[in-house]
């Protein structure tokens, strides 16, 4: 019991370190429902998003989307996600994935579309934990879990703000 009570606590001390959460974010000179339809129509994406290969998407449910793309890295390699999306029209789109790349153990977000008197704020919001089991084997040797930390920021940052600037583009 005490081994396990070690491991949890340096676990929590340690994922201060590994989980982390940040924001990107656009102005847009559009409505804020054609930003939102843009994210929300994710079957398109392989024909609208350069970084996306292929797209899988179901909505069984009006509302609930089961999301599965194979994504490109900048180094030319090709990913698969997964998540599951929950849609509140025109304003929100919240996910988690469920199938992550190796150097996260948790992803969750979310895009908003918010009108104002300049436009439209649209932003993707992330939350991650890194799989620091992963870090040396993806990042190389000498890699810390700050370095994976940039790493990750910086790739979905890209994505989103690729995402992003073609709803802007779309919706203007």
């Amino acid at each position: 019991e005490l081994a396990a009570l070690k491991r949890n606590v340096e676990f929590a001390h340690g994922a201060e370190d590994v989980t982390f959460s940040f924001e990107d974010t656009v102005t847009i000179d559009g409505s804020a429902k054609d930003a939102y339809d843009f994210v929300n129509e994710a079957h398109l994406w392989s024909e609208r998003l350069p970084h996306v290969a292929t797209v899988r998407l179901t909505e069984d449910t009006p509302g609930v989307q089961t999301l599965e793309m194979d994504t490109r890295a900048k180094d030319g390699s090709v990913h698969t996600t997964k998540s599951h999306r929950v849609t509140f029209p025109h304003h929100k789109i919240a996910y988690k994935q469920v199938t992550l790349p190796a150097l996260m153990t948790l992803h969750t977000g979310y895009w908003t579309f918010r009108d104002t008197d300049h436009g439209v704020t649209a932003s993707s919001q992330h939350t991650v934990t890194l799989n620091t089991d992963n870090i040396t084997r993806i990042l190389g040797p000498d890699a810390t879990v700050a370095d994976a930390r940039a790493y990750v920021h910086t790739a979905l940052s890209t994505n989103s703000l690729a995402t992003l600037n073609h709803a802007k583009t779309h919706a203007e």
